[in-house]
Protein backbone atom coordinates (compact mmCIF):
# COMPACT_ATOMS: atom_id res chain seq x y z
CA UNK A 1 0.00 0.00 0.00
CA UNK A 2 1.58 4.10 -1.21
CA UNK A 3 2.32 5.48 1.70
CA UNK A 4 0.25 8.73 1.84
CA UNK A 5 2.64 10.43 5.04
CA UNK A 6 6.26 9.35 3.24
CA UNK A 7 7.16 12.81 3.84
CA UNK A 8 6.61 12.60 7.51
CA UNK A 9 9.55 12.36 9.50
CA UNK A 10 8.45 10.90 12.59
CA UNK A 11 9.14 7.58 12.37
CA UNK A 12 9.81 6.13 15.80
CA UNK A 13 12.40 3.28 16.16
CA UNK A 14 11.64 0.99 18.77
CA UNK A 15 14.90 1.58 21.48
CA UNK A 16 15.11 -1.46 23.92
CA UNK A 17 17.52 0.41 25.77
CA UNK A 18 16.04 3.30 26.57
CA UNK A 19 14.76 4.89 29.68
CA UNK A 20 12.24 6.89 31.46
CA UNK A 21 11.34 8.74 34.87
CA UNK A 22 10.03 5.18 35.83
CA UNK A 23 12.55 3.28 35.33
CA UNK A 24 12.92 0.79 37.93
CA UNK A 25 9.45 0.39 38.72
CA UNK A 26 7.51 -3.42 37.86
CA UNK A 27 4.18 -3.33 36.76
CA UNK A 28 2.67 -6.52 36.60
CA UNK A 29 -0.63 -6.01 34.37
CA UNK A 30 -3.51 -8.56 34.50
CA UNK A 31 -6.02 -6.49 32.69
CA UNK A 32 -7.61 -6.94 29.13
CA UNK A 33 -9.48 -4.64 26.78
CA UNK A 34 -8.90 -0.89 27.01
CA UNK A 35 -8.60 0.75 30.73
CA UNK A 36 -6.63 -1.47 32.40
CA UNK A 37 -3.51 -1.75 29.53
CA UNK A 38 -3.81 1.91 28.39
CA UNK A 39 -2.62 2.11 32.29
CA UNK A 40 -0.16 -0.16 32.39
CA UNK A 41 0.80 1.19 28.44
CA UNK A 42 1.45 4.93 30.49
CA UNK A 43 3.35 3.46 32.74
CA UNK A 44 5.43 1.70 30.17
CA UNK A 45 5.80 4.57 29.01
CA UNK A 46 7.16 6.58 31.19
CA UNK A 47 9.93 3.55 31.61
CA UNK A 48 7.98 1.30 33.87
CA UNK A 49 8.70 -2.57 32.88
CA UNK A 50 5.75 -4.16 31.98
CA UNK A 51 4.85 -8.03 32.18
CA UNK A 52 1.31 -8.56 30.61
CA UNK A 53 -0.16 -11.80 31.53
CA UNK A 54 -2.68 -13.35 29.28
CA UNK A 55 -4.56 -17.00 29.53
CA UNK A 56 -3.10 -19.26 26.64
CA UNK A 57 -5.50 -18.74 24.16
CA UNK A 58 -4.99 -14.56 24.99
CA UNK A 59 -7.03 -11.72 25.84
CA UNK A 60 -10.41 -11.48 23.95
CA UNK A 61 -9.29 -7.99 22.43
CA UNK A 62 -6.96 -10.04 20.86
CA UNK A 63 -9.59 -11.15 17.91
CA UNK A 64 -11.30 -7.83 17.52
CA UNK A 65 -11.07 -6.24 14.15
CA UNK A 66 -9.66 -4.13 12.43
CA UNK A 67 -6.38 -6.14 11.82
CA UNK A 68 -3.03 -4.96 10.61
CA UNK A 69 -0.05 -7.60 9.33
CA UNK A 70 -2.92 -10.45 10.99
CA UNK A 71 -2.88 -9.03 14.46
CA UNK A 72 -5.72 -6.74 16.32
CA UNK A 73 -4.65 -3.00 16.21
CA UNK A 74 -6.94 -3.11 18.89
CA UNK A 75 -5.01 -5.12 21.25
CA UNK A 76 -1.16 -2.87 19.83
CA UNK A 77 -2.74 0.45 20.50
CA UNK A 78 -2.73 -0.44 24.69
CA UNK A 79 -0.02 -2.73 24.89
CA UNK A 80 3.33 -1.15 23.83
CA UNK A 81 5.94 -1.17 25.95
CA UNK A 82 5.25 -4.65 27.64
CA UNK A 83 6.52 -7.80 27.83
CA UNK A 84 3.95 -10.76 27.05
CA UNK A 85 3.27 -13.94 29.23
CA UNK A 86 1.03 -16.55 28.64
CA UNK A 87 0.00 -18.28 31.98
CA UNK A 88 -2.92 -21.17 32.59
CA UNK A 89 -4.18 -19.45 36.13
CA UNK A 90 -6.67 -22.74 36.51
CA UNK A 91 -4.03 -24.81 37.32
CA UNK A 92 -2.01 -24.97 40.59
CA UNK A 93 1.60 -24.50 39.46
CA UNK A 94 0.07 -21.33 37.19
CA UNK A 95 -1.34 -19.97 40.43
CA UNK A 96 2.40 -20.50 41.63
CA UNK A 97 4.09 -18.81 39.15
CA UNK A 98 1.73 -15.53 39.61
CA UNK A 99 2.51 -15.63 43.56
CA UNK A 100 6.09 -14.96 42.09
CA UNK A 101 5.32 -12.35 39.77
CA UNK A 102 3.23 -10.28 42.39
CA UNK A 103 6.41 -10.80 45.00
CA UNK A 104 8.52 -9.34 41.62
CA UNK A 105 5.83 -6.53 41.15
CA UNK A 106 6.23 -2.95 42.38
CA UNK A 107 2.38 -2.59 40.89
CA UNK A 108 -0.55 -4.71 39.79
CA UNK A 109 -3.09 -3.62 37.52
CA UNK A 110 -6.37 -5.12 37.17
CA UNK A 111 -9.56 -4.83 35.53
CA UNK A 112 -11.74 -7.95 36.79
CA UNK A 113 -15.38 -8.31 38.41
CA UNK A 114 -14.64 -7.13 42.06
CA UNK A 115 -13.76 -10.55 43.98
CA UNK A 116 -12.08 -12.06 40.85
CA UNK A 117 -8.25 -11.86 42.29
CA UNK A 118 -9.90 -13.47 45.64
CA UNK A 119 -11.13 -16.17 43.71
CA UNK A 120 -7.99 -16.95 42.05
CA UNK A 121 -6.54 -17.03 46.18
CA UNK A 122 -4.91 -13.47 45.65
CA UNK A 123 -7.30 -11.56 48.25
CA UNK A 124 -6.13 -8.29 49.94
CA UNK A 125 -4.83 -9.86 52.83
CA UNK A 126 -3.12 -12.60 50.98
CA UNK A 127 -1.26 -9.40 48.84
CA UNK A 128 -0.64 -7.16 51.52
CA UNK A 129 1.66 -10.89 53.56
CA UNK A 130 3.45 -11.28 49.73
CA UNK A 131 4.15 -8.00 48.67
CA UNK A 132 3.34 -5.28 51.87
CA UNK A 133 4.67 -2.72 50.00
CA UNK A 134 2.57 -3.64 46.41
CA UNK A 135 0.50 -0.58 44.95
CA UNK A 136 -3.15 -2.46 43.65
CA UNK A 137 -4.60 -0.80 41.10
CA UNK A 138 -8.21 -2.15 40.84
CA UNK A 139 -10.46 -1.21 37.70
CA UNK A 140 -14.18 -2.21 38.18
CA UNK A 141 -17.12 -1.05 36.47
CA UNK A 142 -18.81 0.74 39.21
CA UNK A 143 -16.73 0.12 42.16
CA UNK A 144 -15.29 -2.23 45.36
CA UNK A 145 -17.73 -0.75 47.69
CA UNK A 146 -20.93 0.36 45.11
CA UNK A 147 -24.32 -1.21 45.48
CA UNK A 148 -23.55 -2.19 41.84
CA UNK A 149 -20.27 -3.73 42.25
CA UNK A 150 -21.21 -6.99 40.48
CA UNK A 151 -22.52 -5.45 37.76
CA UNK A 152 -21.11 -6.03 34.19
CA UNK A 153 -19.82 -1.95 32.80
CA UNK A 154 -18.56 -1.44 29.23
CA UNK A 155 -18.22 2.04 28.16
CA UNK A 156 -21.59 2.09 26.03
CA UNK A 157 -23.51 1.65 29.52
CA UNK A 158 -21.08 3.97 31.29
CA UNK A 159 -22.39 6.75 28.86
CA UNK A 160 -26.27 5.51 28.97
CA UNK A 161 -26.08 5.38 32.85
CA UNK A 162 -24.11 9.01 33.63
CA UNK A 163 -26.06 10.76 31.06
CA UNK A 164 -24.21 11.45 28.21
CA UNK A 165 -25.82 9.77 26.01
CA UNK A 166 -28.85 11.89 26.70
CA UNK A 167 -26.38 14.97 26.57
CA UNK A 168 -25.51 14.21 23.20
CA UNK A 169 -29.42 14.03 21.80
CA UNK A 170 -29.44 15.79 18.45
CA UNK A 171 -33.18 17.40 20.41
CA UNK A 172 -35.07 14.85 19.16
CA UNK A 173 -35.02 13.35 22.24
CA UNK A 174 -33.49 9.62 21.39
CA UNK A 175 -30.14 9.29 22.90
CA UNK A 176 -26.67 9.03 20.82
CA UNK A 177 -23.72 6.92 21.19
CA UNK A 178 -20.15 8.49 21.54
CA UNK A 179 -18.00 6.42 19.33
CA UNK A 180 -15.17 6.75 21.62
CA UNK A 181 -14.21 4.92 24.31
CA UNK A 182 -14.48 7.95 26.59
CA UNK A 183 -15.05 6.37 30.08
CA UNK A 184 -12.46 3.80 29.27
CA UNK A 185 -9.64 6.17 28.60
CA UNK A 186 -10.39 8.32 31.16
CA UNK A 187 -10.25 5.18 33.53
CA UNK A 188 -6.65 4.57 32.41
CA UNK A 189 -5.57 7.78 32.53
CA UNK A 190 -7.15 8.15 36.14
CA UNK A 191 -5.31 5.09 37.66
CA UNK A 192 -2.23 5.80 35.87
CA UNK A 193 -2.48 8.97 38.14
CA UNK A 194 -3.28 7.01 40.94
CA UNK A 195 -0.44 4.94 40.85
CA UNK A 196 1.91 7.73 40.59
CA UNK A 197 0.30 9.19 43.46
CA UNK A 198 1.05 5.82 45.37
CA UNK A 199 4.19 5.39 44.31
CA UNK A 200 4.85 8.93 45.68
CA UNK A 201 3.30 8.09 48.84
CA UNK A 202 5.23 4.55 49.31
CA UNK A 203 8.93 6.88 48.39
CA UNK A 204 7.55 8.27 51.73
CA UNK A 205 6.14 5.95 54.16
CA UNK A 206 7.16 2.67 52.33
CA UNK A 207 3.40 1.60 52.28
CA UNK A 208 1.57 -0.14 49.75
CA UNK A 209 -2.24 0.58 48.83
CA UNK A 210 -5.30 -0.20 46.94
CA UNK A 211 -6.66 2.40 44.27
CA UNK A 212 -10.34 1.62 43.92
CA UNK A 213 -11.17 2.91 40.08
CA UNK A 214 -14.65 2.91 38.81
CA UNK A 215 -15.32 3.59 35.19
CA UNK A 216 -18.32 4.57 36.26
CA UNK A 217 -17.29 7.54 38.00
CA UNK A 218 -14.20 8.54 35.63
CA UNK A 219 -17.02 9.32 33.04
CA UNK A 220 -19.17 10.83 35.40
CA UNK A 221 -16.25 13.59 37.03
CA UNK A 222 -16.56 14.51 32.95
CA UNK A 223 -20.04 15.07 32.73
CA UNK A 224 -19.68 18.94 33.87
CA UNK A 225 -22.60 21.10 35.06
CA UNK A 226 -26.01 18.90 34.61
CA UNK A 227 -26.70 16.85 37.36
CA UNK A 228 -24.90 19.25 39.99
CA UNK A 229 -27.23 22.41 38.48
CA UNK A 230 -30.05 19.66 38.73
CA UNK A 231 -29.66 19.32 42.20
CA UNK A 232 -28.69 22.73 43.53
CA UNK A 233 -31.55 24.21 41.53
CA UNK A 234 -33.81 21.61 39.36
CA UNK A 235 -33.10 23.03 36.16
CA UNK A 236 -32.28 20.49 33.17
CA UNK A 237 -29.88 21.88 30.44
CA UNK A 238 -31.55 21.16 27.13
CA UNK A 239 -31.04 18.82 24.46
CA UNK A 240 -29.24 20.83 22.22
CA UNK A 241 -27.29 18.88 19.71
CA UNK A 242 -24.45 20.59 18.35
CA UNK A 243 -24.63 24.33 19.96
CA UNK A 244 -23.32 25.11 22.79
CA UNK A 245 -25.50 24.99 25.92
CA UNK A 246 -24.09 29.07 27.08
CA UNK A 247 -23.02 30.57 24.05
CA UNK A 248 -24.52 31.38 20.58
CA UNK A 249 -23.53 31.18 17.69
CA UNK A 250 -21.46 28.07 18.38
CA UNK A 251 -22.98 25.18 15.99
CA UNK A 252 -21.97 23.44 13.13
CA UNK A 253 -22.57 25.11 9.73
CA UNK A 254 -22.58 24.31 6.30
CA UNK A 255 -19.54 25.44 3.53
CA UNK A 256 -19.84 25.37 -0.29
CA UNK A 257 -17.62 21.99 0.46
CA UNK A 258 -19.01 20.45 3.92
CA UNK A 259 -18.80 21.73 7.24
CA UNK A 260 -16.83 23.61 9.70
CA UNK A 261 -17.73 24.12 13.54
CA UNK A 262 -17.10 27.43 14.96
CA UNK A 263 -17.66 29.60 18.32
CA UNK A 264 -18.58 33.12 17.77
CA UNK A 265 -20.71 32.97 21.53
CA UNK A 266 -18.84 35.34 23.68
CA UNK A 267 -19.43 38.99 23.29
CA UNK A 268 -15.22 39.47 21.99
CA UNK A 269 -15.84 36.99 19.76
CA UNK A 270 -18.92 37.88 18.66
CA UNK A 271 -17.61 41.26 17.36
CA UNK A 272 -14.89 40.51 15.38
CA UNK A 273 -16.81 38.06 13.88
CA UNK A 274 -19.17 41.32 13.25
CA UNK A 275 -16.70 43.64 12.07
CA UNK A 276 -14.02 41.81 10.70
CA UNK A 277 -15.51 38.84 9.08
CA UNK A 278 -19.32 40.16 7.26
CA UNK A 279 -18.55 44.06 8.25
CA UNK A 280 -21.63 44.72 9.61
CA UNK A 281 -20.64 46.60 12.95
CA UNK A 282 -24.10 47.50 13.48
CA UNK A 283 -24.92 43.87 15.01
CA UNK A 284 -22.60 44.49 17.79
CA UNK A 285 -24.95 46.50 19.72
CA UNK A 286 -28.53 44.88 17.74
CA UNK A 287 -30.78 44.60 20.43
CA UNK A 288 -31.58 41.11 19.57
CA UNK A 289 -27.55 39.91 19.60
CA UNK A 290 -25.88 42.58 21.79
CA UNK A 291 -25.47 40.50 25.11
CA UNK A 292 -24.81 36.17 25.58
CA UNK A 293 -28.32 36.28 26.58
CA UNK A 294 -29.94 37.72 24.01
CA UNK A 295 -28.22 35.70 21.56
CA UNK A 296 -29.41 32.86 23.02
CA UNK A 297 -32.85 34.31 22.68
CA UNK A 298 -32.50 34.58 18.90
CA UNK A 299 -30.08 32.10 18.32
CA UNK A 300 -31.50 30.99 15.23
CA UNK A 301 -31.27 34.44 13.94
CA UNK A 302 -27.53 34.79 14.78
CA UNK A 303 -27.01 31.45 13.45
CA UNK A 304 -28.87 32.33 10.30
CA UNK A 305 -26.17 35.20 9.86
CA UNK A 306 -23.03 33.29 10.52
CA UNK A 307 -24.28 30.07 7.99
CA UNK A 308 -25.13 33.36 4.83
CA UNK A 309 -21.24 33.72 5.15
CA UNK A 310 -20.24 30.10 5.65
CA UNK A 311 -22.14 28.52 2.68
CA UNK A 312 -20.28 30.72 0.34
CA UNK A 313 -16.73 29.91 1.22
CA UNK A 314 -15.24 26.40 1.57
CA UNK A 315 -13.93 25.09 4.74
CA UNK A 316 -10.80 25.67 4.85
CA UNK A 317 -11.17 29.10 3.69
CA UNK A 318 -13.67 30.04 6.38
CA UNK A 319 -11.19 28.26 9.35
CA UNK A 320 -8.33 30.07 7.90
CA UNK A 321 -10.46 33.31 7.92
CA UNK A 322 -11.61 32.85 11.89
CA UNK A 323 -8.67 31.55 13.03
CA UNK A 324 -6.76 35.00 11.71
CA UNK A 325 -9.36 36.86 13.59
CA UNK A 326 -8.81 34.61 16.78
CA UNK A 327 -12.43 33.46 16.88
CA UNK A 328 -12.19 29.43 17.29
CA UNK A 329 -12.96 27.81 13.80
CA UNK A 330 -12.10 24.25 12.36
CA UNK A 331 -13.49 22.32 9.46
CA UNK A 332 -15.15 18.86 10.40
CA UNK A 333 -13.02 16.37 8.86
CA UNK A 334 -13.45 12.44 8.05
CA UNK A 335 -11.47 9.77 9.08
CA UNK A 336 -9.43 10.08 5.78
CA UNK A 337 -8.86 13.39 6.38
CA UNK A 338 -7.54 13.68 9.71
CA UNK A 339 -5.28 11.10 9.05
CA UNK A 340 -3.72 13.11 6.10
CA UNK A 341 -4.05 16.88 8.44
CA UNK A 342 -1.10 17.60 9.75
CA UNK A 343 -1.72 18.56 13.62
CA UNK A 344 -1.64 14.89 14.73
CA UNK A 345 1.90 13.75 12.96
CA UNK A 346 3.23 16.68 13.89
CA UNK A 347 3.01 16.15 17.47
CA UNK A 348 3.91 12.63 17.15
CA UNK A 349 0.08 11.85 17.93
CA UNK A 350 0.01 9.44 15.20
CA UNK A 351 4.00 7.80 14.30
CA UNK A 352 4.93 5.17 12.03
CA UNK A 353 6.89 2.08 13.42
CA UNK A 354 6.85 -1.53 12.92
CA UNK A 355 5.38 -4.36 15.03
CA UNK A 356 6.52 -7.22 16.45
CA UNK A 357 7.75 -9.18 13.18
CA UNK A 358 8.86 -6.26 11.53
CA UNK A 359 6.27 -4.89 9.59
CA UNK A 360 4.97 -1.42 9.29
CA UNK A 361 2.49 -0.68 11.46
CA UNK A 362 0.71 2.81 12.62
CA UNK A 363 -0.23 3.81 16.45
CA UNK A 364 -1.35 6.70 18.13
CA UNK A 365 1.70 8.17 20.58
CA UNK A 366 1.42 9.66 24.24
CA UNK A 367 0.05 12.94 24.49
CA UNK A 368 2.20 13.76 27.65
CA UNK A 369 5.41 15.69 26.47
CA UNK A 370 7.80 15.98 28.96
CA UNK A 371 10.74 18.14 28.40
CA UNK A 372 13.64 16.44 30.36
CA UNK A 373 11.82 12.61 30.52
CA UNK A 374 9.97 12.35 27.84
CA UNK A 375 7.73 9.07 27.00
CA UNK A 376 10.13 6.27 25.54
CA UNK A 377 9.09 3.73 22.48
CA UNK A 378 11.01 0.68 24.04
CA UNK A 379 9.08 -2.42 23.20
CA UNK A 380 6.34 -3.19 19.82
CA UNK A 381 3.07 -4.36 20.94
CA UNK A 382 3.53 -8.17 21.98
CA UNK A 383 2.58 -10.61 20.21
CA UNK A 384 0.86 -13.46 22.31
CA UNK A 385 3.05 -14.96 24.55
CA UNK A 386 6.16 -13.51 22.88
CA UNK A 387 8.26 -12.70 26.40
CA UNK A 388 7.00 -16.24 28.30
CA UNK A 389 10.42 -18.17 27.98
CA UNK A 390 12.43 -15.20 28.58
CA UNK A 391 10.78 -14.26 31.96
CA UNK A 392 10.30 -17.54 33.35
CA UNK A 393 14.46 -17.47 32.95
CA UNK A 394 15.27 -14.15 33.37
CA UNK A 395 12.80 -12.96 36.09
CA UNK A 396 11.78 -15.94 37.82
CA UNK A 397 15.13 -17.85 37.68
CA UNK A 398 13.46 -20.94 36.28
CA UNK A 399 15.67 -23.27 34.23
CA UNK A 400 15.06 -24.38 30.40
CA UNK A 401 14.37 -27.48 31.52
CA UNK A 402 11.45 -25.86 33.79
CA UNK A 403 10.37 -24.45 31.33
CA UNK A 404 10.05 -26.79 28.63
CA UNK A 405 8.33 -28.72 31.66
CA UNK A 406 5.74 -25.90 32.33
CA UNK A 407 4.83 -25.55 28.59
CA UNK A 408 4.53 -29.91 28.34
CA UNK A 409 2.02 -29.10 31.05
CA UNK A 410 0.14 -26.35 29.80
CA UNK A 411 1.19 -24.20 32.58
CA UNK A 412 2.67 -21.56 30.08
Amino acid sequence: MKDEHAHVTNRIPWDPKATGVLTGIKVLDLSRFIAGPLCAQHLADLGADVIKVEGLNGEDSRQNDPRVNGESLYTALFNRNKRALTLNTRTEKGRSILTELVEWADVLVENFRPGTLAKMGLDKSTLAKLNPALIIASISGYGADSPLHDKVLFDCIAQASTGLMTLNSQGDGKPLLTKIASADVLSGVYTALGVLAALRHRDLTGEGQTIDLSVYDSLFSATGTPVPAYVSNGTVPPLNGNRDDFNAPANVFRTEDGYVYLHAGTQAFWKRFCEDIVGRPCLVDHPDFATVDARMRNRVGAERIVEQYTEQHVSADVEKEFAECGIPCAAVLDIPEVAASAQPWARNMLFHTTDASGEELVLIGNPVKLSNSPVSMRLAPPRLGEHTDSIMIHVLDKTPADVIALHEEGVI
